[in-house]
């Protein structure tokens, strides 16, 4: 009852800060015409070809709503259970056992666990079921030349997404995705696209809507590269912690700054087995069912991050990942 009142009050905040946002943040800050000359300049495409695409995108202002009240800013306890539950489980076990030659050419070439890849692939759109009813060029236009706060990064992902469209011989006006302009199986975004994807089967397309070779070895590309660590742990859950200066500090500094487990046992932190002693870790804290409780992370966990910012997040794909068989995900359960 404690977390759902908490919810609860969450929700009508984030409702009541939208309804006093300023009335700009939920138009076109930018003309047409500003972001054409924008767009030409940045990629250095043919002013008709963007015109073209530029002049039919919609601006739909409830996707900026969307942006203000995502899935992500739940508590952990209403969170979890979309995500860490029997039927995604088994969804991703079929889904592993399909593909377990490419997973296992993929975990040869990029050293990175096939739980994790199935875990963010089943995530994101339960293998291709569902990646987004809204058009991409619709979502990114909108974001833009309205979302005040983030328009230069969305103006930024605009200009990957025509680039990416030309150089793959895509057409922009048909592409659907995210809310946030995120498409494919894979979700990517179009800047992570452009440096990740991969043509793994090697016919002259990097293919994350249909082709599983592709789809795989663009997610395992993207985690080597943020640095994923295969025989490293991720996430561990923390009872009981002491009560002094270091961990206060630590909990306030999150994961702003990683500290030695060797740090954290001179604080009177018990080393979960299997961790090591200079393992880099921060500290962070969950609303979980059982009420907030603290949690060690690693720089596996930070490289879930870089894939989506929200701890949540991070902390899903790792649980579905040892529900999987990844023993190197056990967070000791909740």
């Amino acid at each position: 009852m404690i977390l759902l009142n908490s919810y609860f009050k969450h929700v009508f905040l984030i409702a009541s800060i939208l309804l006093v946002l300023p009335s700009q943040l939920l138009a076109e800050k930018y003309t047409r015409a500003d972001i054409i000359q924008y767009m030409v300049d940045e990629t250095k495409l043919p002013k008709a070809y963007i015109t073209k695409h530029i002049a039919v995108a919609v601006f739909d202002a409830d996707l900026i709503v969307k942006m203000n009240t995502p899935y992500e800013s739940r508590p952990y306890a209403d969170y979890r259970p979309l995500f860490v539950n029997e039927r995604l489980k088994k969804r991703a076990l079929d889904y592993l056992e399909k593909h377990q030659d490419i997973f296992a050419k993929a975990h040869e070439k990029y050293g990175v666990a096939p739980e994790i890849i199935a875990s963010i692939l089943g995530i994101e759109t339960r293998f291709g079921q569902n990646w987004g009813r809204n058009k991409v060029l619709d979502a990114l236009f909108t974001l833009s030349t309205g979302y005040e706060r983030r328009a230069k990064f969305f103006r930024n992902e605009l200009k990957a997404f025509l680039l990416l469209c030309e150089e793959e011989g895509l057409n922009p006006q048909e592409i659907d995705g995210s809310y946030a302009g995120a498409f494919g199986v894979t979700q990517f975004i179009p800047t992570s696209f452009r440096a990740y994807a991969v043509d793994a089967n090697h016919d002259g397309k990097r293919d994350v809507w249909h082709t599983p070779q592709d789809i795989i070895f663009s997610v395992a590309n993207y985690f080597q590269r943020h640095h994923w660590t295969d025989d490293k742990r991720v996430a561990y859950w923390v009872d009981d912690l002491p009560k002094n200066a270091f961990i206060k500090q630590a909990l306030k500094d999150e994961t702003r700054k990683y500290r030695k487990m060797s740090e954290f046992e001179q604080a009177g932190v018990i080393k979960p087995e299997g961790w090591s002693s200079d393992e880099k870790v921060a500290l962070i804290e969950r609303e979980t069912k059982n009420g907030v409780r603290s949690l060690l992370v690693s720089r596996n966990f930070h490289a879930i991050t870089r894939w989506n910012r929200s701890w949540n997040y991070a902390l899903a794909v790792t649980e579905l990942a040892y529900s999987l068989g990844n023993k190197k995900c056990n967070v000791a359960g909740q």
